[in-house]
């Protein structure tokens, strides 16, 4: 009989839920609506209930994907091959799994899911192994080790590198298995994932084993299952109580072999996982031999010989033929060794000529596999072009929309500056018409100034002289004269109230000697009455300017002290008029009670208005600046 073990189990993509979270994962099945949570719902129970009972694990599976076909659930449905498989391995229908294996790998792809597409490489690398396709499935764990480290995903690797050992280990490669599965276990012991701890001490038991290094398999199945029984893994347990069985039958240490092998056994038979249940009646078979038991020996057989024959384990049948045409030749029934003696010969002479027909059938793949990319490329090309059309009618409908909305734009700026333009025309308007309006001012302020001095002015004046006269020639009583003196007294108070009004409206100073000296005299004038002191300040008027201009800032100057002393209550005031090349500025501050700007907007006095307009007949900026008792500043700015 031969002595090699075979690696019970590999998995890539099983996750352990605890049962502790079966009711909040009952819960959440029941209370979410048919969508992609009850899908993830049904796959987690179902991930809790493989360490329980497979059947039951398989139908919430199953129902896990029929949702997801229905909701075209892309995730779910590659969730779904993922685990499933798991199953079918379990149960031994490596076909059936491998299919699943690859249709999880298109949908992967077709998802763009780059971590996927790791996984179900690695699925099918494990596919192949249970299916004796040793060279496939090394060079698919390779992809998958490939995929994982372009991505920088290390967590991964110990699995792979595990599977990869395996691999080697059924290809007999023992020594370079043992390689692979001490890397794995160098990666995983610090990450801490007692899973995948549990599935490597229990992997590298078994290549101790093969290699007749039985102390070293019994210190890291001892390990292993202590891990195991940790995390209530009871997979692991029946895989490390099966390399427990055989390292200690290598030991000769039969009766504690044969304990560990009934434990694992047991619980493999209540957890429903027919192929570590084959492997634990295999590892008991070579104990009951070992202890010269050939009846129970071949009771071990037959169970055992049940199980492959039932799932079609076509490498482990070969073995279990020739073992049982042993112990049937040791009961004496011959013509029953003989039978299976045949079996064991027609299936090994069945393998050869599997062997050829594997290869014909991979050329046929092959070649199909090639007409089949002929097609994708085909149905490639026909989609670049239906692409291609739709993008030019996009490229076109995109042209078009820009089209129209720079039209619109186009349209809605010209309306703007057609908008802009009438309401330019209508201040240009407005201001001429103010022009006009100051213009007409100034020109009767001095026709009526001129009257009053010449015309008026030379008639009192006249009238003065003649009434002086007549004082001096007749003789009138007391009392007469007193009143003629005080109409004389009148009549000069007459003549110089004249004079004042007739420089307020045009200085005559103004008109002779400038800007400058006309509101020299002017803030004098102010300062003389005790109302308010107000100083002049002037800087760059070597040269006059011209006289339209000087006379809209005397009255700017003019109206705005004028507001100083109605009421700002101030005690000081200061006039700086600068002139910098053709730049004039005009300032007039006070220490006064200050107001509100945002109230002039609203304020139905006429002074600050007349301001502004005189300003904007110079083209020129006009700023304000006042807070409550804090008094005022304003600036005037003009270009001459």
């Amino acid at each position: 009989m031969k002595l090699v073990y075979k690696t019970a189990l590999l998995f890539f993509l099983y996750v352990h839920a605890s049962a502790q979270n079966a009711d909040a994962i009952l819960k959440k099945i029941r209370e979410s609506k048919e969508d992609t949570n009850r899908v993830l719902a049904y796959i987690e129970y179902g991930q809790l209930l493989e360490n329980q009972n497979l059947d039951s694990a398989g139908k919430y599976y199953l129902k896990a994907e029929a949702l997801s076909q229905k909701l075209n659930y892309g995730i779910g449905k590659f969730k779904f091959r993922s685990n499933y498989t798991y199953i079918l391995n379990l149960q031994g229908k490596f076909d059936q799994g491998l299919k699943l294996n690859k249709e999880s790998f298109e949908i992967a792809r077709e998802l763009k899911h780059e971590v996927n597409i790791g996984k179900s490489l690695a699925n099918i690398a494990t596919s192949h192994v249970y299916m004796g396709n040793f060279t496939e499935a090394i060079k698919y764990y390779q992809r998958s080790a490939d995929q994982f480290e372009k991505l920088g995903m290390k967590e991964f690797l110990p699995r792979l590198y595990i599977s990869i050992g395996s691999a080697f280990e059924h290809a007999n490669l023992f020594n370079k298995s043992l390689v692979y599965k001490q890397k794995a276990l160098q990666l995983a012991r610090p990450m801490k994932d007692s899973l995948t701890l549990a599935d490597i001490l229990t992997n590298l038991g078994g290549c101790y084993f093969n290699l007749k290094r039985y102390k070293e398999g019994l210190a890291v199945y001892t390990e292993g299952l202590a891990v195991a029984q940790k995390i209530k893994s009871d997979i692991f347990v029946v895989q490390a109580y099966g390399g427990l069985c055989r390292v200690n039958r290598g030991l000769k240490k039969l009766d504690v072999a044969r304990e560990y092998g009934e434990k694992g056994l047991d619980l493999a038979r209540k957890t429903g996982n027919v192929f570590l249940e084959m492997e634990c009646l295999r590892a008991l078979m070579f104990v009951a031999e070992d202890s010269n038991q050939p009846e129970l020996s071949a009771k071990y057989t037959r169970e055992a010989l049940k199980i492959a024959e039932a799932n079609e384990m076509t490498d482990h049948l070969v073995e279990l033929y020739e073992d049982y045409a042993t112990d049937l030749a040791r009961e004496n029934n011959y013509k029953g060794a003989y039978d299976y003696l045949m079996k064991y010969t027609i299936m090994n002479d069945s393998i050869q000529g599997l062997d050829i027909q594997k290869q014909l059938q991979e050329l046929d793949t092959k070649y199909l596999t090639a007409q089949k990319e002929k097609q994708i490329v085909t149905l490639e090309k026909e989609k670049q072009t239906r692409n291609t059309l739709i993008y030019s009618l996009i490229a076109g409908l995109v042209v078009f929309i820009l089209i129209a909305v720079l039209v619109y734009r186009n349209i809605a700026i010209r309306k703007r500056i057609a908008e802009q333009e009438v309401l330019q025309l209508q201040q240009e308007k407005q201001l001429v018409a103010t022009n006009s309006i100051l213009k007409g001012q100034e020109e009767e302020r001095t026709r009526v100034a001129r009257d009053l001095h010449d015309g008026l002015g030379g008639l009192l004046s006249g009238i003065k002289l003649t009434l002086n006269s007549v004082k001096g020639n007749v003789i009138l009583p007391e009392e007469s004269a007193m009143t003629f003196t005080r109409a004389l007294t009148q009549l000069d108070g007459a003549i110089s109230e004249m004079r004042r009004v007739a420089h307020s409206m045009m200085p005559e100073t103004l008109v002779r000697f400038g800007l400058i000296e006309a509101l020299n005299d002017f803030c004098e004038g102010i300062s003389s009455s005790g109302q308010l002191k107000v100083t002049m300040q002037n800087f760059g008027f070597e040269e006059r300017l011209d006289s339209s201009i000087e006379i809209v800032l005397y009255r700017v100057v003019q109206e705005l002290l004028n507001n100083v002393l109605k009421y700002a209550e101030a005690t000081e005031a200061q006039v700086q008029l600068t002139r910098v090349g053709s730049n004039v500025s005009l300032t007039v501050e006070d220490n006064g009670k200050g107001f509100d700007v945002n109230s002039l907007e609203t304020s139905k006095g006429a002074g600050f208005r007349n301001v502004q307009a005189r300003v904007d007949y110079l083209n020129g900026k006009l700023d304000i600046q006042s807070t409550p008792e804090e008094g005022t500043s304003v600036l005037v700015e003009i270009v001459v």
